[in-house]
C-alpha cells in the first residue's frame, strides 16, 4: 500500500497563524512584491555560490513541463503572492528534467520523481524535502526551516529522545517531510513504519499523533494485519480524521490514495469495514466540494470511491451505475473547470485514469483524444492512448500511439523515456518483428549518444528496465543477434559519458543477457 504524504493546510492553528503573520498585510506593500519566482534555471552551481555569499538557503525545484503534479504547483503554489514573497529569502533554482546536466543533479540529490522540492544548506547538505503543494503550509514550512536550519534528520533524532525540546514549527517540518520519497535517508524502507509510529507516540498534540499514525500505516506492506491493540488505535485515529473536515483536508492525500488500505487495517470486522468506508466516502465528498483546493485535488478525491469499491468487489467487477455516473460527472466538471494550460495539464490525465478505473475506457479515450489539439505537450497523453488501445486488443493502433508519442516528444530525457515506452510496446505487441525492435532500440540509443551527461537518474532507471525487457524478450523469441547488435551500438555511446560512474553503469547495459 502506498500513501502519499498529505498536505497539512491546517496542521495547527499556531503554524497557520505564524504563516499569516509572516505575510505582508499592507495592500500597498503587497503590490510591490514580485509577481513571479526569480528561478535560477538550471545553474545549480551558481545557486550554491550565491547561497554561500548571501547565507541564504537554496530552494531546489525539480520538475518537467509535461508532469501533471508539476503543473499543479505552477497553477497554484508558484502563483501564490505570499509564496513568491517567501522565496525571496531563499536562492530558488529550477531544474527541468530535460535541461543540461539535470539528470546528474537529480541522481546526486537522490530525487525519485517529478516534482520534488528540496531545501538545502549553502554547503549542499539537505535540510528537508517537501511533499505538499498547499501554499499556506509550504510557506509555514519554509519559514520554519529558515529559523532553525536544522536538518530533518536532527529533528527526528530529537523527537525520539527529547521531544519536549522541539517547537511547534519543528513538528510541522517533520509532518511535511516527504516520507514516501525518503529512499533510506532517515531509515531503511522496512523501518519507516516503526519510526513513524514512534513519532506518533512522541508528538505533542492529538492532531499530530493521528497524522504520524496514518503515515506509519501507509508504510506497511499490502496485506499487513495489525495486532488488536494497534488496530483499535488505528480505528480511533482514522475515525477522528474522517469525522473532522479540518483533519480530512490536512490528510487528504493519505485518504485519497490510501483509504482502502487504511480501512482494511483499522476495521474490526466486515460491518465495521462498511461503516469506515462510508465515512471515508463522506470525507472525500467534502474534499470534492472544497473550493479552496486545486481542481486536481478535488477531482482526485473520487479515487476513494473507486478504491474502496475495488477492494471489496475486485478489479474485474463492473462499477455500479451510481459510481460510474459520479466519476463521469466529476471528470466532465474538471474538464470544464480547468481553464489555464497548467490546470489542464494537471487534471486531464487524472480524469482519464478515474474513468478507466471505473470501467469507462471509451470515455477516457475520448477525453484524451479531445485534449491532444489543446495541449502544448500532446505526446504526454499518447502512451495512455496506447495502453487503452492495447487493452481492447487494437495492437497496431497501440504501437502507432507509442511511436507518435516518441516521435513528437521534446527534451532529451523525455525523448529517451518515451522511446523506451515505444520499444517496450513493440516487445509486447509485435515480439516477432525483430527488425522493428532493433531499429527502435537503436534509435533510443542514438538519443542517449547526444547526452554525454545523460546516463543518470530517470534515464538510467528506464534503460535498466529496458535491459530486463529486452533480455526476457530475447530468451523467448530468439533475439540474441539483435541484442549483440545493440551492445555494439551502445558501447560507443557509453564511452562518451563524462561521469566515470555513469559510464560504468552504461557499460553494463545488456551484459547479463
Amino acid at each position: 500500500m502506498r500513501l502519499a504524504l498529505a498536505s497539512l493546510a491546517a496542521l495547527s492553528l499556531l503554524s497557520l497563524a505564524a504563516c499569516d503573520r509572516a505575510a505582508p498585510t499592507n495592500p500597498s506593500a503587497q503590490t510591490q512584491t514580485a509577481t513571479k519566482i526569480a528561478w535560477r534555471e538550471g545553474d545549480v552551481d551558481d545557486a550554491f555560490a550565491e547561497a554561500k555569499e548571501s547565507g541564504k538557503l537554496v530552494l531546489l525545484y525539480w520538475g518537467a513541463v509535461w508532469c501533471p503534479p508539476c503543473n499543479r504547483l505552477k497553477a497554484r503554489l508558484f502563483r501564490d503572492p505570499q509564496f513568491i514573497a517567501r522565496t525571496e529569502s531563499f536562492v530558488p533554482v529550477y531544474l527541468d528534467g530535460d535541461s543540461k546536466g539535470a539528470q546528474a543533479w537529480g541522481e546526486r540529490f537522490a530525487i525519485r520523481g517529478y516534482p520534488t522540492l528540496i531545501v538545502l544548506a549553502p554547503d549542499g547538505s539537505e535540510i528537508t524535502r517537501l511533499s505538499t503543494g498547499d501554499p499556506a503550509q509550504v510557506r509555514a514550512v519554509l519559514e520554519s526551516v529558515q529559523k532553525s536550519r536544522r536538518p530533518v534528520k536532527a529533528l527526528v533524532e530529537q523527537a525520539l529522545t527529547k521531544p519536549k525540546g522541539l517547537k511547534a514549527e519543528d513538528w510541522n517540518v517533520l509532518a511535511e517531510y516527504s516520507w514516501d520519497e525518503d529512499e533510506g535517508r532517515l531509515a531503511p524502507a522496512d523501518q519507516l513504519a516503526p519510526l513513524l509510529r514512534r513519532l506518533s507516540e512522541a508528538a505533542p498534540t492529538p492532531v499530530l499523533q493521528r497524522r504520524f499514525l496514518l503515515l506509519s500505516l501507509g508504510q506497511l506492506p499490502e496485506g499487513a494485519v495489525l495486532p488488536a491493540d494497534q488496530r483499535a488505535r488505528a480505528h480511533d485515529a482514522l475515525t477522528a480524521v474522517l469525522a473532522s473536515p479540518v483533519e480530512s483536508r490536512a490528510n487528504r492525500e493519505a485518504l485519497t490514495y490510501g483509504s482502502d488500505g487504511l480501512v482494511a487495517l483499522a476495521a474490526a470486522d466486515a460491518k465495521d469495514r462498511v461503516q469506515l468506508s462510508a465515512l471515508a466516502v463522506q470525507a472525500a465528498d467534502r474534499l470534492y466540494t472544497d473550493q479552496s483546493l486545486a481542481i486536481s485535488d478535488r477531482l482526485d478525491a473520487t479515487s476513494v470511491d473507486i478504491s474502496l469499491f475495488r477492494a471489496t468487489a475486485g478489479e474485474a467487477a463492473p462499477a455500479p451505475p451510481a459510481l460510474l455516473n459520479k466519476v463521469r460527472d466529476r471528470a466532465a466538471w474538471a474538464d470544464g473547470a480547468a481553464k489555464t494550460v497548467f490546470e489542464r495539464q494537471s487534471v486531464i490525465s487524472d480524469a482519464a485514469d478515474l474513468l478507466t478505473d471505473a470501467g469507462d475506457k471509451a470515455g477516457a479515450e475520448r477525453l484524451l483524444k479531445a485534449e491532444l489539439p489543446k495541449s502544448k505537450t500532446p505526446y504526454y497523453y499518447m502512451p495512455d492512448l496506447a495502453k487503452l488501445a492495447e487493452a481492447r486488443g487494437a495492437k497496431v493502433e497501440a504501437i502507432d500511439w507509442y511511436r507518435k508519442g516518441y516521435e513528437t516528444a521534446e527534451g532529451p530525457a523525455t525523448r529517451a523515456q518515451w522511446g523506451i515506452l515505444y520499444v517496450q510496446g513493440l516487445l509486447r505487441l509485435a515480439p516477432h518483428d525483430r527488425a522493428a525492435i532493433e531499429a527502435a532500440a537503436g534509435k533510443v540509443i542514438d538519443e542517449l549518444a547526444g547526452q554525454p551527461e545523460g546516463y543518470h537518474q530517470r534515464t538510467r532507471q528506464r534503460f535498466d528496465k529496458l535491459d530486463k525487457s529486452l533480455t526476457d524478450w530475447s530468451r523467448a523469441n530468439g533475439g540474441a543477434q539483435v541484442l549483440a547488435t545493440l551492445r555494439k551500438r551502445i558501447a560507443v555511446t557509453c564511452g562518451a559519458q563524462t561521469d566515470p560512474e555513469a559510464r560504468k553503469a552504461c557499460d553494463g547495459w545488456l551484459r547479463a543477457a
